[in-house]
């Protein structure tokens, strides 16, 4: 099959949160589950701060890093990761969202504030609830509510609004924009029958007309959508990706499917001259010539950044496998030729790598003068003090091998008779055995009834062995689990 060469960009300490590169491709950040903000300029050694909460969110403004605080709010950092400006958000940030103008930011209330690039709230006094998605689009923000009710917000005032469809209720389940800045729209009704409202649709708004230029039913939902300036594609929780045609009259048309991920896509980029879709533990991209290949990651893809300037491809994600390592940061070269490659052979760009970091016996124990020559004089004296402290030790050690021999046969001697003593004591313990009574007959008379008594005390062997009791009836169902019990 085909693939990319793939390099291990990074290995973050935790599990990547987030991830963003700047336009020129000249810094790398992400945030990992541990509250550590990292930032690389050109491939360097990252540079590094850490945020009380989680991060849910990060991005570049210019060289500047902005990042949304579970725990606190907004805080943009220099390249250095040295504080700028921080803004508090009462109820920390759920969901942070990049706009032309302004930085918009949702509470873990779903509640919507509106900051300016220095840092300063402009609004937050508004009438949204319950917000669960948020979408950059123009100058403005498009706004999804639990309900199914999506507006699209310049800043200061609602400019268009969709209203929730349907009695029972609904979920938005996407929003994207397409390459006529349209608002796409993945709906999923609760309706239990079909008719007026179908289970699963995808709707396109002119927002700034409000025409809805198409409603259409679909046979999966539509999670993910991804355009530029010429295509529109989107991405299935059945693994498929399909385009959306726009039509010489206006009207938009789904196409057949372009290629099959076989697992919810997770990711969808346009970069360079292919389709890249994250989905399970692989990148499946088809070039617009018609190559479809693939790359496997050692985690399940979650993030994915695009940087046009460099042709550069980054991706991470998590196995949650507790009793794994952490999976690294790859990085692709979407100009570099494709290679022919067997499936199995995969995975050896993050094992290789892992293989690489480890230091063997050889190079552990070696005599190395390199360290000396990043050292001081004074650290360099108190290393030889300590050396020859060692050697001392090891001297007097080797002198007494003789008598510490002696010592420790003497120790096992004892050892070895206090395990005698301690098997001569052992009490064999009986296992219990079940005893539910002799077999008896017990007439009923005038009552049309019997009380008996189920009484397990005559059970023999240890009792303190015992997990449970179960009483059982001759078609094997069980009537009590007690060990003493009266039955009618």
């Amino acid at each position: 099959m085909l693939t990319h060469e793939v390099s291990v960009a990074f290995r973050p300490q935790t599990t990547v949160s987030s991830l963003a590169v700047s336009k020129d491709g000249n810094f790398l950040a992400w945030s990992e589950k541990n509250g550590l903000i990292n930032l690389s300029i050109d491939g360097n050694k990252p540079n590094y701060t850490s945020i009380e909460g989680d991060a849910k969110g990060l991005f570049f403004q210019n060289i500047n890093l902005i990042i949304g605080d579970d725990n606190f709010g907004l805080k943009c950092l220099d390249k250095q990761c040295e504080l700028i400006w921080e803004c508090e958000i009462p109820g920390g940030i759920s969901l942070i969202e990049k706009c032309q103008d302004f930085i918009a930011v949702v509470d873990n209330l779903g509640r919507l504030s509106i900051v300016s690039y220095n840092g300063k709230i402009t609004n937050n006094n508004l009438e949204f609830t319950s917000i669960i998605k948020l979408l950059s689009s123009k100058n403005c923000v498009i706004i999804v509510q639990e309900d199914g009710s999506v507006y699209c917000f310049d800043g200061q005032q609602v400019i268009w609004n969709r209203p929730s469809r349907g009695e029972v209720g609904e979920a938005i389940t996407a929003v994207g924009i397409d390459s006529f800045e349209n608002l796409i729209i993945g709906r999923e009704g609760y309706a239990l029958v079909p008719g007026d409202e179908e289970a699963l649709e995808i709707e396109v708004w002119d927002v700034y007309h409000n025409e809805l230029i198409l409603r259409d039913e679909i046979k999966n939902r539509l999670i993910v959508t991804v355009s530029n300036s010429i295509d529109t594609y989107l991405g299935f929780d059945d693994g498929a990706i399909h385009s959306l045609e726009r039509l010489d009259d206006g009207k938009y048309n789904l196409s057949d499917k372009i290629f099959d991920c076989k697992y919810p896509v997770k990711t969808l980029n346009i970069a360079n001259d292919c389709v890249v879709a994250g989905s399970w533990f692989y990148l499946h991209g088809i070039t617009m010539s018609g190559d479809n290949w693939m790359v496997e990651h050692q985690g399940i893809i979650q993030y994915s950044a695009y940087c046009i300037a460099k042709n550069t491809f980054y991706f991470a994600g998590d196995d949650q496998n507790d009793y794994t390592g952490i999976e690294p940061i790859g990085v692709i070269d979407l100009s570099s030729k494709l290679l022919e490659r067997d499936k199995s052979e995969l995975t050896l760009w993050f094992e290789l790598s892992e293989q690489n970091n480890k230091l063997s016996a050889e190079e552990i124990y070696s005599d190395d003068d390199k360290l000396e020559s990043l050292i001081s004089i004074e650290e360099q004296s108190q290393l030889k003090f300590h050396d020859d402290d060692l050697n001392n030790l090891l001297t007097a050690l080797e002198g007494d091998d003789e008598q510490l021999l002696e010592d420790v046969d003497k120790e096992k001697l004892v050892g070895d008779n206090l395990l005698e003593e301690l098997l001569d004591e052992v009490k064999i313990t009986d296992l219990p055995i079940a005893n539910a009574g002799d077999d008896c007959v017990y007439d009923c008379g005038d009552e049309n009834h019997s009380i008996i008594v189920l009484d397990s005390s005559n059970t023999s062997g240890d009792k303190s062995k015992i997990v449970s009791y179960s009483w059982i009836d001759d078609s094997g169902k069980e009537i009590s689990n007690l060990p003493k019990l009266r039955v009618k």
